[in-house]
């Protein structure tokens, strides 16, 4: 999944308790798995690696990986102003984007894997490979099939919530 759809989910289900900063960054996390599970699509990075066989000690700071970073920011950005967008009030907006960042924070943690192959990142690892679909669809399957699931969650805690 996109960092912007693992974002507004856990915005969502960070909505529905708010009050709760543990369980709200628990949930998030817990989130990303869920997600990764569904088939889905990924946009291809040009320098940085993500998987089960990523390396990125010889990152260079090069057009490819500023490229990257900036296609990585703004969908993470993206995702977290969306989510504030949808569920935040101005009691719950530190909820809304704890919930949305700990969704994406998975991804990340990838990252640092291929940096630091060590445990407990290297057990995450393993578990996060293990979760994710290996069937991956089209660019625009994808695609659509995230943003009309981020929409579902969506209308469904706005509605319970």
């Amino acid at each position: 999944m996109i960092l912007c759809t693992h974002a507004i989910v856990g915005g969502a289900v960070a909505s529905l308790f708010p009050s709760h900063p543990t369980l709200v960054a628990f949930a998030g996390f817990a989130s990303h798995f869920v997600l990764d599970a569904i088939p889905h699509w990924d946009y291809p990075l040009q320098a940085v690696s993500i998987g089960a066989d990523a390396n990125n000690r010889d990152l260079r700071l090069d057009r490819r990986l500023i490229y990257d970073l900036m296609l990585i920011g703004f969908d993470a950005c993206a995702g977290l102003a969306i989510a504030i967008w949808l569920f935040a009030t101005p009691a719950t907006i530190g909820a809304i984007a704890l919930g949305g960042f700990m969704a994406m924070l998975p991804d990340a943690l990838q990252f640092a894997h291929s940096l630091y192959p060590r445990e407990p990142l290297k057990s995450l690892q393993r578990f996060h490979q293990w979760i994710h679909s290996n069937r991956k669809l089209s660019w625009p399957a994808g695609v659509s099939s995230q943003a009309l699931f981020a929409a579902i969650v969506s209308a469904i805690v706005i509605v319970v919530g």
